[in-house]
C-alpha cells in the first residue's frame, strides 16, 4: 500500500472524531455524522487486521503521528458507548504495534483517569482505558517500582470513590459501567506482587525465619490497601447507594478468592464492620449479597484457618445474624441465614455456643415477664430454621 493510504485513513478518522465535537450541527447532521464515523471506525478496523497492514510504514508515514495520539486520548474523554470497542481495540494497537509512544500514552492514561477519579464523568470510557491498562499491569517487569505502586494507589484506588449514577432511573452506578476492568487490572498488580515476593524469597533462602520476614513486608501492602480503600469509599448515611455497596461486596469476594489465611485474617478486621451492618440491614439485596460470601467453601475454609481469631469475628457476625431474635422479613434471606449459622458453627462450636448462650441471656433479661422457655445455645440455628419456613 502506498503512504497516502495510511494518512487518509486516519485523516478520516480525526476528521469524523472532531466533527463530533461541532455545536453547530442539527440533530439530523449530527446523527449523519455518527452513521458516517461508524463506516470510518469499520473501515480502519478491517485494514488494520489485514496482513498488507505496515505499522512501519504507516508511521514513518505519519499516519501514526503524536497528533492522533492526542486526539485519540482526547476523543476517550467525550465518547458514546457505541465506540468504546473500536476505541479499546485502536488503544491496545497502538501500544502494542509502536512503541515509541508507549511512555506518552502510560502517562496519559493515568492523566486522565486521575482527573476522571476527581470529577467522574460518564462520558469519559474508563471502561476501555482499563482494559488496556490491565494488559499493560501484566507486561510489568518484577518487581513493583515505586512508579508503579504510585499509579496504584493514587490513580487506580481512586477510581473507587465515585458516588454518582450512570443511569438514575435505572439505579446503574457510575462504578458499575467500568467496575469489571477496574478488578482486572488491580488482580493485574496483585499478580506482580505474587511475583516480586516469589523472587524475594528466592533470594533469601538463607533461613525460614528470612524467608517469612520477605514474605510479611513484600508480599501484603497491595492487599492491604485495596480494602481499606473499600471500607473508605462505602456509601453511608444520606450518601447510601445500595448497588454501589453491592459492587463493592462482590470485589471484595473476588479479593478472598486470591488471598491466602494470614492475609484474610489480617484484613477481615479491616471490613468486619461493614460485613456486619449489611448483614444487620433490612435490604434483602444486601443481605443475600453479603451472605453469599458463605457460599464459597475458599471463603469459609479461610475463616477457619485459624480458630485463635474466632473470639474476634464470631460474636459480631452472629449478633448481626440473630437479630435479638427477630428474624429478616424476607424468607430467602432467612434461609441463607440458617445456613450461615451452621457454617459458623463448624468453624468454633465453643465460641458459637458462648456467644448464642450471651445472644439468648441477654434477651431473657430485657424480658420482664417470660412467656415460654427460650431457645438453648444449642438450638440457636435450628431456631432460625424454623423460623425461615
Amino acid at each position: 500500500w502506498q503512504p497516502e493510504v495510511y494518512v487518509n485513513l486516519t485523516s478520516l478518522l480525526t476528521r469524523s472524531w472532531n466533527g463530533l465535537l461541532s455545536k453547530t450541527k442539527s440533530k439530523s447532521e449530527r446523527e449523519a455524522s455518527v452513521n458516517e464515523l461508524v463506516v470510518i471506525m469499520e473501515i480502519n478496523q478491517r485494514f488494520r487486521s489485514a496482513p498488507e497492514y505496515d505499522t512501519a510504514l504507516a508511521t514513518a508515514a505519519g499516519a501514526c503521528d503524536g497528533d492522533f495520539v492526542t486526539t485519540l486520548m482526547g476523543h476517550l474523554e467525550t465518547t458514546a458507548e457505541e465506540e468504546h470497542d473500536f476505541l479499546r481495540n485502536t488503544l491496545h494497537w497502538l501500544y502494542a504495534q509502536v512503541p515509541s509512544y508507549r511512555s506518552t500514552l502510560r502517562h496519559q492514561i493515568g492523566h486522565m483517569l486521575l482527573q476522571f477519579s476527581r470529577y467522574p464523568n460518564k462520558r469519559v470510557a474508563v471502561g476501555p482505558v482499563l482494559e488496556v491498562l490491565g494488559h499493560i499491569v501484566h507486561g510489568f517487569t518484577a518487581p513493583l517500582t515505586r512508579t508503579h505502586r504510585e499509579l496504584f494507589t493514587t490513580v487506580i484506588l481512586p477510581l473507587h470513590t465515585p458516588n454518582t449514577f450512570y443511569e438514575w432511573r435505572d439505579q446503574l452506578p457510575l462504578l458499575q459501567t467500568y467496575h469489571e476492568p477496574l478488578v482486572f487490572v488491580l488482580l493485574a498488580f496483585l499478580e506482580k506482587e505474587k511475583e516480586d515476593e516469589g523472587q524475594a524469597n528466592g533470594q533469601t533462602n538463607a533461613s525460614a525465619s528470612a524467608g517469612a520476614g520477605v514474605r510479611s513486608v513484600v508480599g501484603l501492602p497491595l492487599m492491604d490497601a485495596i480494602v481499606r480503600t473499600l471500607v473508605q469509599v462505602w456509601p453511608e448515611g444520606h450518601k447510601s447507594n445500595t448497588a454501589k455497596e453491592v459492587l463493592l461486596l462482590h470485589e471484595y469476594e473476588m479479593m478472598v478468592a486470591v488471598m491466602d489465611g494470614p492475609t484474610f485474617h489480617r484484613t477481615l478486621g479491616i471490613i468486619l464492620p461493614k460485613i456486619v451492618s449489611c448483614i444487620a440491614s433490612d435490604n434483602w439485596r444486601l443481605c443475600e449479597k453479603v451472605l453469599s460470601l458463605w457460599r464459597s467453601d475458599h471463603f469459609v475454609k479461610l475463616m477457619s484457618s485459624d480458630t485463635a481469631q474466632a473470639h474476634l469475628f464470631l460474636p459480631p457476625i452472629m449478633r448481626a445474624l440473630l437479630r435479638g431474635g427477630k428474624p429478616h422479613w424476607n424468607p430467602t434471606v432467612r434461609r441463607m441465614t440458617v445456613l450461615v449459622l451452621e457454617a459458623l458453627r463448624t468453624i468454633d462450636a465453643q465460641t458459637f455456643n458462648a456467644t448464642a448462650a450471651a445472644q439468648w441471656g441477654a434477651r431473657a433479661a430485657d424480658k420482664k415477664k417470660g412467656t415460654g422457655a427460650l431457645p438453648t445455645a444449642q438450638g440457636a440455628s435450628s431456631s432460625s430454621s424454623s423460623s425461615s419456613s
